[in-house]
């Protein structure tokens, strides 16, 4: 069993960098073209992750362990959520009024599953690490 102070810092540091490639990444596949919607999706998660990353390093204070692993794990069952939320964009492809090509929702959809995939494994990763 690792220590919360432990698994906090590798938790930061994978988010750091999951979150520096969704922006890369995302930056470059945002930009006109067949892509777009799912790159702008992925910098979007990218910046949001960088910034969670970043204020969570910035914090003096790190939770005992088993509420480390309790928040571990809502955040792993959320994730969960977004997986699914972003596979109905991506197969039922709705268009909220005409106001999102079926292209994109597909797009967004797909974006959103790997991010809460992703997010899913570093979340439920360090969880483990703090099993009693």
């Amino acid at each position: 069993m690792s220590s919360a102070r432990t698994v906090t810092r590798t938790v930061v540091r994978r988010l750091t960098r999951w979150g520096t490639a969704s922006m890369l990444v995302g930056g470059v596949l945002a930009l006109p073209g067949r892509t777009r919607a799912f790159g702008l999706q992925t910098l979007m998660w990218g910046a949001i992750d960088l910034a969670l990353a970043a204020i969570t390093r910035g914090r003096d204070k790190v939770p005992q362990a088993q509420t480390l692993r309790r928040i571990l794990l809502v955040n792993a069952a959320l994730d969960v959520g977004y997986v699914a939320a972003g596979a109905h964009l991506a197969v039922r492809t709705p268009t909220f009024g005409g106001r999102l090509r079926p292209t994109d929702a597909r797009g967004h959809g797909l974006a959103v599953v790997l991010q809460g995939a992703a997010l899913f494994v570093i979340d439920l990763t360090a969880a483990r690490r703090l099993r009693r």
